[in-house]
């Protein structure tokens, strides 16, 4: 069985995580210590920005930078229908509004041209989530939000490593939120991280992940706080895997343009486009299948019973249905995203695989094409 996705540390990665974690143990300090700061000094070099600040999950991240921002009840905050409905769920945490936009029908990000329809004088931030680890066009965001003067924040869940034309992804916005959870191209367990430039953000997200107070101890609170803080124990195994992710990002390009080269003569298959002058981190390698060729859920359970598993991403979030409820949504609202939720599926991509594993998961989709 080869598996959608599953987290890599080879031998020696493991022999130094159980000597560090060993360390954080004797230390005595396990959660918003030393290993914390170094994690975020280095994850800050990485992506080059300012300022880094650790919070223990990308939902977290996000949630923290809308409150920084000064986002809440009677706003609204645009966010891409095809996401993780955590993307949502953060803007609903604040008190305000998310308010859904349609996506590209190539990219599969969102539609900037539908985001400009969307936008209301409610309206304090959008959202840019790069799907599966593809930037989105990010100019064309920054131009709107520019103009109407509001926030552009990065969700960048997906997009460790990701370039969108030579600039990092995290760094094209007011702020950038990254996951470190099990599948994501590098891992600490868990875990998220606010990246940006903008000092004051940065202040109030370290203030709200530890209950509104500025250090340890019986200090004042200063503001509404969580816990968000990341243990110690995380930022040791998420500091590991920073120093591959140039390699896992470059190879995850390079069995993507195998599945492209394989797949190609395949006429009901259309791969995530990627735009010229960007890189993808490719998080998730994403088709759309033609449903009047093929229903989706069959494709999988074609493939599955060839051995290789796949996962659909996402389905709309606002035809979730807490999202039906309470914000009234039906289908048809959202076209583009409500066929990508219906027609595409994920094949196996992790840092671990091997350039056999995917020739073995090109073959047996050629052999499910044969018979479709």
């Amino acid at each position: 069985m080869i598996p959608f996705a599953k987290p890599y540390f080879d031998e020696q990665d493991v022999n130094d995580a159980l000597e560090r974690i060993r360390a954080v143990l004797v230390s005595g300090w396990l959660t918003s210590g030393p290993s914390v700061k170094r994690f975020e000094e280095a994850f800050s070099q990485a992506v080059g920005t300012k300022q880094c600040v650790a919070v223990n999950s990308c939902t977290a991240a996000l949630h923290a930078t809308l409150l920084a921002l000064g986002i809440g009840e009677g706003d609204e905050v645009v966010v891409p229908a095809n996401t993780f409905v955590a993307t949502a769920n953060a803007a609903i945490y604040t008190g305000a509004k998310p308010v859904f936009a349609d996506t590209d029908p190539d990219t599969f990000n969102v539609s900037y041209a539908d985001v400009k329809k969307r936008l209301s004088r409610r309206t304090k931030a959008i959202v840019a989530v790069h799907l599966g680890g593809n930037p989105c066009d990010m100019d064309e965001l920054k131009t709107i939000a520019d103009e109407r003067g509001i926030a552009l924040l990065e969700d960048c869940a997906h997009a460790h490593g990701a370039f969108y034309q030579s600039k990092p992804c995290g760094t094209l916005g007011v702020a950038g939120a990254f996951s470190f959870y099990p599948t994501k191209v590098m891992t600490a367990g868990e875990g998220g991280m606010i990246v940006t430039n903008n000092e004051e953000v940065a202040k109030q997200c370290r203030l709200i992940r530890n209950q509104g107070r500025g250090g340890y101890g019986p200090l004042e609170i200063v503001t509404l706080g969580y816990n968000f803080r990341m243990p110690d124990i995380l930022a040791e195994l998420g500091l590991i895997q920073l120093r591959h992710l140039d390699e896992f990002v470059r190879k995850r390009n390079e069995v993507a343009a195998f599945y492209n080269k394989e797949l190609q003569g395949i006429p009901w298959i259309k791969p995530q486009l990627v735009k010229k002058g960007n890189r993808s981190s490719y998080y998730a390698y994403i088709l759309e299948l033609n449903p009047e060729h093929i229903e989706r859920d069959s494709f999988a359970e074609r493939l599955l019973k060839e051995g290789i598993q796949t996962s659909v991403l996402y389905h709309p979030v606002h035809l979730q249905p807490l999202y039906k409820e309470r914000f009234g949504h039906r289908p048809g609202e959202l076209p583009n995203a409500e066929l990508q939720g219906r027609a595409t599926i994920a094949l196996p991509m992790y840092n671990s695989i091997t350039m056999e594993d995917a020739r073995t998961v090109t073959e047996a989709v050629k052999r499910v094409a044969r018979v479709s």
